[in-house]
């Protein structure tokens, strides 16, 4: 039984025994992955998952069930447990389904053909990635993990209100981690690309160069005097402290009162040199997407323009409670999760700056590449961070050496008003990133 015909299963038996409304949210995903380890197959993971929630009004209450089969006898289990616990659920706002928007954007080309890509081929492309990062410098003595793998995912949201929304989406990534050795010093560095489109489009000789600059770079690496230093965070750094504060520029933690940006819509939160966008209808990113959780039509967003908050991520819920339209970021983390609000592909629009320019115009300073402890050391409520953290120390414009042991420290509404430039350096490899970032200063705690 395919999802089509399980659905319109689902909604006549539905019918018959006196739902009003049903919907059905589905997901199915596939991935392949192959890990190898000193010239040889260390891993070869086909791992498929997925599953369905399904959500009715019966007798004027909205009620929940989910399954991962889709056989007919689940029907009745599905319509039997949404009746169940619609008698029982109290809430004081109660979901509804919605008929759609007006118009989608047309989605993206899927390239089917990448899911059929042979395993000899992500084996083969591996192998090339591990022997080549171990011939690019002698102290790389072993990639630690070196894999290839392929994705695909398909989401399928209808209702009997008329909604249809469905995208397939694929993905191919490589990523290698190697581990640098001099004397009595050890080091590690990773580096990972993808395509949308196949296997072969990625340079695995540029992943494994990479990854192997990253490590031996770090080599010599000790700590600096505690201070107030410039910052440089680095376009992986700054991606990385954004990403841990996302949940700020939610209407869900506004009005719950856990952001500090609440009540603050037209005020300046920022560098006037930052601007925030989440767009999932850029082409050739990741984290791409047509509608969001609930089925709305996904367009480009300001959150922040020119250092001055527009607006919050929306759902149709917190929207409607705001009183505002939904900015079409209602989001699930699994096909039977809960509605929430999240972003899609958000990234600091980019500056004219590169990373060679603001370490040339920097006298002494720190570039940070990796924040460590992320979720131990930020407080999303206040803002404040705490993170050890690897990164270079420059002098009179130049990197002079790489940095340990170090801690920077403080608070993310505070580098958001302080960032003095904005580098040309963004790198789409998530659904949030950013550019290289530089502030006047910051707290480090070293030596």
């Amino acid at each position: 039984m395919n999802i089509q015909q399980f659905q319109e299963a689902l909604f006549t038996k539905g019918r018959e025994i006196g739902y009003a409304d049903m919907e059905i949210y589905y997901v199915n995903g596939r991935s392949t992955s192959v890990k190898v380890l000193k010239g040889e197959i260390d891993q070869y993971t086909i791992v498929e998952n997925g599953g369905l929630s399904f959500r009715g009004v019966i007798n004027g209450k909205m009620g929940y069930a989910s399954t991962e089969k889709l056989e007919p006898d689940v029907i009745d289990f599905l319509l039997e447990e949404a009746r169940s616990n619609a008698d029982i659920l109290e809430s004081e706002e109660q979901d509804e389904l919605f008929a759609g928007s007006e118009s989608y954007p047309e989605q993206p080309t899927y390239a089917s053909a990448l899911a059929d890509t042979a395993p000899e081929i992500l084996i083969e492309a591996a192998l090339e990635m591990e022997r080549t990062a171990l011939a690019a410098d002698p102290r790389i003595v072993m990639a630690r993990h070196c894999s290839v793998s392929i994705r695909e995912n398909e989401v399928l949201i209808v209702n009997t209100k008329g909604l249809h929304c469905h995208r397939r989406k694929s993905l191919a990534s490589a990523y290698v981690y190697v581990i640098a050795a001099d004397h009595d010093e050890t080091v590690t560095g990773g580096w990972h690309d993808y395509s949308l489109r196949s296997v072969e489009e990625i340079d695995i000789a540029d992943v494994a160069h990479k990854a192997v600059k990253e490590a031996v770079s770090k080599l010599g690496a000790h700590t600096i005097q505690s201070d107030n230093y410039p910052v440089i965070f680095r376009h992986d750094a700054a991606a990385q402290l954004l990403a841990a504060y996302t949940s700020v520029f939610s209407a869900e933690s506004v009005d719950k009162g856990f952001s500090r940006l609440a009540g603050k819509l037209g005020q300046r939160v920022a560098s006037e040199r930052i601007t925030l966008i989440d767009d999932p209808l850029m082409e050739n990113v990741p984290a791409g997407s047509t509608f969001d959780a609930e089925g709305s039509a996904t367009h480009r967003n300001e959150i922040i323009k020119d250092g001055e908050l527009r607006t919050y991520f929306h759902n149709r819920k917190t929207a409607r409670k705001a009183g505002v339209k939904s900015t079409s970021n209602a989001s699930k983390g699994s096909y039977n999760g809960r509605i929430g609000v999240s972003y899609h592909n958000l990234y600091v629009e980019p500056g004219t700056s590169t990373l060679e320019d603001m370490i040339r115009k920097t006298d002494r300073g720190l570039m940070i590449v990796e924040l460590q402890g992320l979720h131990a050391g930020t407080n999303t409520a206040s803002g404040n961070f705490s993170l050890a953290c690897l990164g270079y120390w420059i002098e009179q414009g130049q990197v002079i050496r790489a940095v340990n042991q170090i801690t920077v420290s403080g608070n993310f509404f505070d580098v958001l008003q302080q960032v003095e430039e904005v580098g040309n350096d963004l790198r789409f490899t998530g659904s949030c990133t950013s550019p290289s970032l530089k502030l006047a200063a910051l707290s480090i705690s070293g030596s």
